[in-house]
């Protein structure tokens, strides 16, 4: 279950281009995962909307400093009241020049709009299918082989013997963990969708 956050204060976010109240926000405990599954940091640069799909690359900019940057949109707000749908990490409300206050007129434009999507379609994870071994023996070794090479494999028991894969994994990890695989003695892994543990 994803921890509340608490908001410093938040408004609405509407179409590209537009000058938008945003807010900046932070987590009331550590550990808080965003809803594209990477731990929140309040020193990294980061937003969070409920209009702007996951992944898409955002620049934001205020007229009222003459600052910008440009970030990627991390995180949903489900829990904020109707009619607040967007924030910022206390990093970007720093370089935007908008800490103090709490809140500003930003000016959003969506430079790339993202790929993971909350209902069907990517979602920006992915798991290994490593097939289904019919002698035990040969899915323990494995499976003792995958954690060895510092992997979680999911085992379970079908008609057939043992479903092994590798689950939740995201995009910038699918070389290292395909590579951990085949050290497992593993060659023929089958990529797959995953769906996003956090939504």
């Amino acid at each position: 279950m994803r921890k509340i956050l608490l908001l410093i204060a938040a408004s609405a976010i509407a179409a590209s281009l537009h000058a938008e109240t945003v807010s900046w926000y932070t987590a009331t405990e550590p550990g808080y995962f965003t809803a594209s599954g990477t731990i929140f940091d309040d020193s990294k640069d980061g937003a969070a909307s409920d209009t702007i799909p996951l992944g898409s690359v955002v620049e934001l900019s205020n007229p009222a400093t003459g600052l910008s940057l440009v970030t990627t949109i991390t995180d949903t707000l489900p829990e904020l009241p109707e009619g607040r749908s967007a924030a910022v990490t206390a990093s970007c409300a720093e370089k935007l020049g908008m800490m103090r206050q709490g809140t500003a007129d930003l000016k959003i434009s969506v430079v790339r709009e993202g790929t993971i999507g909350r209902k069907g379609g990517s979602t920006g994870w992915y798991s290994f299918d490593l097939g289904i071994f019919s002698d035990t023996k040969e899915a323990l070794k494995i499976y003792s082989r995958l954690i060895a090479n510092g992997l979680m494999p999911d085992a379970e028991v079908v008609d057939g013997g043992v479903h092994l894969r590798v689950r939740y994994a995201m995009a910038y990890q699918l070389d290292d963990i395909f590579n951990r695989i085949a050290l497992s003695g593993v060659e023929n892994a089958e990529l797959q969708g995953e769906v996003n543990p956090y939504l």
